[in-house]
This record gives structure tokens, C-alpha cells and sequence, in this order.
């Protein structure tokens, strides 16, 4: 990661009124918020005077490699449309890659590749502050680097005489940031051993609904690794930003760069594994990778929205590799840990908010994290509008279209999608008269969850479905409650699930939306 290569804008003689962040903002309209993010997304930008004080140059830090030239092939002609819209006509653009420092094998050891070690006999592992010390030697080569190693860091320069802009930067996140509950106990102290002994518990699989803390886990196990283990290598993708790569460097003749950077990460950190369902050549291609970086004794974190057991078309032998190593959920926040994130972030920002407020938003906005900052935000906000601290009359003031929308109303079809999304059950045979136990334990928990999460009546939800009698949903309620007292075991589909599992399965989907 940090791999960059630069692109150049000479302005000639024009005069150059804006700062880097206007070129960067008529890039973003151009080619599309959502592109920009995904690639240049918090890129490096800088506006500086050239050598003959006339002339200005822009330097957007972007790929090297494979990246950088499929980059410069995509982007180049909205890229120099931006410059010359806010340099005037006339602005010449020149691309150059920039070589970065990378550790590698000494020479004449065997490059990366599927079925291949890197100098340490199966079964030995160097420790891998010993491999950054003196493992391995550096020296200066381009190297294809993840998509994701776009530059973090923004900077403007204006050329002299001009007022220079500082943007804000996004702080880095951190374990000790991390509000540890109940909800999340495992899987942070999962990451913790991961940070702290690369390897000794790979892969580790952390899962659970958006907005509950995966992402902050992914960036604090490398930030943590970085600190305790001084020159360790750690590369951070998303399972999107990994196929993109991988199907660019296959056709582009980048699959050795590709494969070095990925297989010599002392810590591999991959996000969204659902993403690669369906993707059989990618799927190989992360097997294969998996098995290289193992074998090396090397750490490998995956996250995901869901459980293993929900994602069987990942393969059976991919599937076999990461539950041999951990696999650590983390639920929906408690409220001590909705409390406690909520105390965090005002303290952090220097917003002084009283216990009340503290223990009104911790109470009504209950289904995930990002939820409790756009509340912050809301609060923030109106209190510097009204030039007034915040009290819970304003926070109820302020806050109540967000706690009207954070308690949505559940509906019968909601349950039906989610009982269906959460096993893999066909769309509509809740509805069906099919009494085999493969369909009728699935009704009944949806029944079940009517009951709990819907105001709908029995008759309703009797008719819904299937066009059963409300005795018949009185059942289901009672049968599906003898279950979780005696914690049995149900039939879902073609699959046998302990019922406070299936439950919380179901609830998860619910709370996602």
C-alpha cells in the first residue's frame, strides 16, 4: 500500500485561480461520484508553482503498475477535461510512474504463484518483524499495487501569493477507538491476537450486519500490526477493488505484480467476501492466494455480511480453508456500546452533550452504528446553527425524523424476504401448501417473527401466509417458543439450525434492510 504514480498538468503561462481540490471536484462530476471513490477516492492532489513561476503543475497520486496504466488508458481524457476546465485551454498533460521501495525475495528465489513457497521450508515461519529487518532485502522497482493503493492523503498547494486550502483528512482508525460489548467481544478480541501473532490464528473470519464495526476492525488490525511489528507489510482491499485487479492484470500482463503484492503481505486484509460469490475464475485466483500466504505463515483477515454456512457457493474448498482458521461475529451494538460510541464521538469532537441526550440516542437509534453518527452529526449541527448547547428538548427536536425512520415499520413481505434470503429458500414457498417439515419450520418462524416484529393480526398473518386460520398462527407462535425454551434443533430448508441461531440469522436481515 502507498504505491503511487503521478499525474502532471502544465499550465503554461495561464493563470491557475483554483486550488487542487476544484480539479479534483470537476473530476468527481465528470466520471461519476461512486468511480470516483472507488479509484481516486481521498487521492493525493497537489497544486504547485513550476520552476519558471509561470506556469503551474497538478500531481494527482493515483496506481502504479498495471493499475497506473489502466488507469491512464480510463481516465486520462476526463482527467485532462477537469484540468483544462479549471487551467484554462490550452493545459498539456504528461503521466508518470512512480517506482516505490517494496521488500522482496532475495534474488534467485522463486517469484509468487499459486503452489509456490518463498524461501522458508512447509511447516517454518520467520517472524515477520524478523522478515522486515533482515528477511528479505528492498530495492526500488514498479510494482503493481491493489486498486485500493490510491495515495490517502490530500494536500493542496497554491501557487505563491494564492490563499492555500488545508482539507480535513479522515483520522485513522484505531482498536483503542473501538467500543467493546457483548455484541462484539469475540471478534475484537479475534483481531487483537491477529495484530499481535501475524499468522498464529489465519484466517480470520470476522461477519455480521452493515453498520456494526467490520470495516473499523479490517483498519485498526493493520494499523495495530504496523505498531507492533515495525516494518511489517499490510495491504487492505475490498473483494471488489481484489477481482478488479486481478481480472485487469489477467489481460493486461500485470498477474506476476499482482500476485507479489498480495502473496507477500505479512497481513492480508480482504472486505465484502460475499462479494466474490459467483465470480468462479476471481474465486480460484483468492483460493489459490489463500494457500500461498498460509503456507508462509502469513496473517489473512476476511469480513463479510453474513455466516459461512450462507455463503456455500464461495466453494467447498475455500470454504474448508477459512473455517480452519477463526470465524468471530459481531451483533448489532447493545446499548452500552450504542452509549458508549455515542460518548466517544462527542467527546472527540469537543460536543458537549449531557447524560440525557447520551441516553436518548443510545435508545432510539438501535439498528447500527453509522446510524448514531448521523444523529451526532444532526446534533452538531443544529447546536452550531442555534448557537446553543445541546439539551434533549433539542435533541428530540432535532432528532425526530431520524427516530421515526430508524423505528420503521416491519411488514409481513419484509419477514417473508428475510426468512427466504437467510436460508436460501425459494420465493413463495412460505406461501405454499407444502406440510413437509423442510417448509413448514420455515413458515413457522416466520409466523413466529410476525408475531414479534409486526402489528399485524392473526388472521392477517394467517392469510398471508398461505391462507391459513388464525389457530394456526397461534401454533406456530407457541410451537416456535417450546423450541427457544428448549433450545432444539429445526429444520430450515434443507439444513438443521439451532432456532436461537436461525432467529438472530433472520433479525440480522431484517436490521439490514
Amino acid at each position: 500500500m502507498g504505491n503511487a504514480s503521478d499525474v502532471v498538468a502544465a499550465a503554461g503561462s495561464s493563470a491557475f485561480p483554483a486550488s487542487a481540490a476544484r480539479v479534483l471536484d470537476a473530476f468527481r462530476t465528470r466520471i461519476g461520484d461512486d468511480r470516483f471513490a472507488v479509484w481516486f477516492g481521498d487521492a493525493a492532489c497537489t497544486v504547485e508553482a513550476a520552476a519558471n513561476r509561470d506556469a503551474v503543475q497538478v500531481v494527482l497520486a493515483a496506481g502504479s503498475g498495471f493499475t497506473h496504466e489502466w488507469l491512464r488508458r480510463t481516465f486520462r481524457g476526463d482527467f485532462e477535461a477537469a484540468v483544462q476546465q479549471i487551467c484554462g485551454a490550452g493545459t498539456e498533460t504528461h503521466w508518470r510512474s512512480q517506482a516505490v521501495a517494496v521488500p522482496v525475495e532475495p534474488a534467485g528465489a522463486p517469484e509468487a504463484d499459486a503452489g509456490h513457497e518463498h524461501g522458508l521450508p512447509e511447516g517454518r515461519r520467520e517472524p515477520p518483524a524478523q522478515r522486515a529487518k533482515g528477511g528479505r532485502r528492498a530495492r526500488e522497482v514498479a510494482v503493481t499495487p491493489a486498486p485500493a493503493a490510491v495515495s490517502r492523503q490530500l494536500r493542496v498547494v497554491s501557487r505563491p501569493g494564492a490563499s492555500s486550502v488545508a482539507p480535513s483528512r479522515r483520522q485513522p482508525l484505531r482498536l483503542s477507538d473501538f467500543v467493546v460489548g457483548p455484541s462484539n467481544r469475540m471478534a475484537f478480541a479475534g483481531v487483537e491476537l491477529a495484530a499481535a501473532r501475524p499468522g498464529e490464528m489465519s484466517p480470520l473470519v470476522i461477519h455480521g450486519p452493515s453498520g456494526v464495526g467490520k470495516t473499523h476492525l479490517l483498519e485498526a488490525a493493520c494499523d495495530r500490526a504496523r505498531e507492533l511489528h515495525p516494518g511489517i507489510t499490510a495491504v487492505v482491499l475490498s473483494a471488489e477493488q481484489f477481482t478488479t485487479a486481478f481480472l485487469q492484470s489477467l489481460h493486461g500482463g500485470g498477474l506476476p505484480g499482482f500476485r507479489r503484492t498480495c502473496r507477500t503481505a505479512d497481513v492480508l486484509v480482504i472486505d465484502d467476501l460475499q462479494f466474490f460469490v459467483g465470480k468462479k475464475a476471481t474465486l480460484l485466483e483468492l483460493q489459490q492466494t489463500l494457500d500461498a500466504v498460509l503456507r508462509q505463515g502469513r496473517q489473512v483477515i476476511f469480513a463479510c455480511d453474513r455466516e459461512l454456512d450462507a455463503l456455500p457457493d464461495l466453494g467447498a474448498d475455500l470454504l474448508t480453508r477459512l473455517r480452519g482458521g477463526m470465524m468471530a461475529r459481531l451483533l448489532p451494538p447493545d446499548y452500552d456500546v450504542r452509549r458508549g460510541i455515542v460518548a466517544a464521538v462527542c467527546d472527540k469532537r469537543g460536543l458537549g452533550v449531557p447524560d440525557d441526550v447520551l441516553h436518548y440516542v443510545a435508545t432510539s437509534m438501535t439498528r447500527h452504528a453509522r446510524e448514531l453518527l448521523g444523529a451526532i452529526n444532526r446534533l452538531e449541527a443544529t447546536s452550531h446553527m442555534l448557537g446553543l448547547p445541546v439539551t434533549l428538548e433539542m435533541a428530540q427536536e432535532a432528532l425526530a425524523d431520524l427516530v421515526r425512520s430508524s423505528g420503521r415499520s416491519v411488514r409481513l413481505a419484509d419477514i417473508e424476504r428475510a426468512v427466504c434470503k437467510a436460508f436460501g429458500i425459494e420465493s413463495g414457498a412460505l406461501q405454499s401448501a407444502r406440510r413437509a417439515r423442510s417448509a413448514s419450520h420455515p413458515r413457522m418462524l416466520a409466523m413466529f417473527l410476525a408475531r414479534k416484529h409486526t402489528q399485524a393480526a392473526l388472521t392477517e398473518i394467517g392469510g398471508y401466509f398461505g391462507r391459513r386460520s388464525h389457530s394456526t398462527v397461534i401454533a406456530a407462535q407457541k410451537a416456535v417458543g417450546d423450541w427457544v425454551a428448549k433450545g432444539s434443533q429445526v429444520v430450515l430448508a434443507d439444513a438443521t439450525w439451532d432456532v436461537e441461531e436461525a432467529i438472530r440469522r433472520v433479525e440480522d436481515v431484517l436490521r439490514a434492510g
